[in-house]
């Protein structure tokens, strides 16, 4: 069965790697380092392989351009589009407002339906109170009223990483809320959500869920099916707890993404992931490095450095 290609969990594809994908879309296949098991599985990008591209980005502007020769592969295209406005713990995302003008140009190209607002993870910090973020969201939900029809949101999980990166990097610490307060806070943006004709769903924090707060499946087998009239594939992709998601292929490499948001799961540092940008071939066949054809699929012990 075709395979939806996740274009990526584990880094902004879109923003920093969109030469690099087109590339792969041209050679029809794409090599990816699985980060468990280190081993490298090749991909392939051809139509009749390919069920749906779902992307992930806080800056699509560098995409938008390119969208014509993505379509040749497959006219089924699902965006995922973070926009927040906290450029406090997201130094290098656009302008909310030039972030805005680019969902609508793709809602305007495609649809609604195949546009999805994040405004996640709401990350409250000792500089960064949840008033804020309140105001922020109304804000982005004003201008998106008539075209966004749903939001996802999550509350930021502190992993040791995050908090350390934060404190290093930002001087940010977390503020620590009971799930009361979340709960709480979510709600207060579900009113604001309603007003402006949006409806709230929750990806990963199911205790948040109620009646005005839906369950989150960010890529949705059946919803995918529905939308582009295709059979999908509908098993369970087991990715972490509570994820509610349906199988894809995420063609993407940790540490790699050069947004620098000091909450950032997929990055160990965000100096290591902008030297890794920086360094970035768009000619090669691994978004993060030249994988020898001898060495796809080969034991991880016998394939040696090839990147870092």
């Amino acid at each position: 069965m075709p395979q939806v290609i996740s274009a990526s969990r584990r880094t902004d594809i879109p923003a920093f790697y969109t030469e690099w994908f087109t590339c792969r879309l041209r050679a029809g296949s794409v090599v990816v380092r699985q980060p468990y098991s280190g081993r490298y599985t090749a991909v392939s990008l051809a139509p009749e392989d390919v069920a749906a591209f779902v992307f992930w980005s806080k800056n699509y502007a560098p995409l938008l351009s390119r969208l014509e020769q993505v379509e040749q592969i497959s006219k089924n295209l699902f965006f995922h589009y973070t926009i927040t406005g906290n450029r406090e713990l997201e130094p290098e995302v656009p302008d909310p407002r030039d972030a805005i003008r680019d969902y609508l140009y793709l809602c305007r190209r495609y649809s609604s339906a195949q546009v999805i607002w994040r405004f996640d993870p709401l990350c409250m910090t000792d500089k960064l109170t949840y008033e804020i973020h309140e105001e922020r969201f109304r804000l982005c939900a004003e201008q998106l009223q008539g075209t966004a029809q749903r939001c996802i949101i999550s509350f930021v999980h502190p992993y040791k990483k995050v908090l350390a990166n934060m404190a290093r990097q930002g001087d940010h610490r977390v503020t620590d809320l009971s799930p009361l307060q979340k709960r709480q806070y979510a709600l207060r943006l579900t009113a604001w959500a309603e007003h402006f004709g949006i409806q709230l769903f929750s990806c990963c924090n199911d205790f948040l869920l109620c009646e005005s707060i839906g369950k989150a499946a960010c890529i949705n087998g059946n919803y995918l099916s529905g939308l582009f009239e295709a059979d999908f594939d509908m098993r369970p992709a087991s990715m972490r707890k509570e994820c509610a998601c349906t199988k894809s292929v995420d063609i993407g490499a940790y540490d790699t993404c050069a947004h620098g948001c000091l909450y950032c799961y997929a990055n160990t540092d965000k100096d290591r992931a902008r030297a890794a940008m920086l360094r970035h071939d768009p000619a090669w066949n691994a978004l993060n490095g030249y994988v020898p054809e001898e060495k796809i699929g080969a034991s991880p012990k016998k394939q040696g450095a090839l990147f870092h």
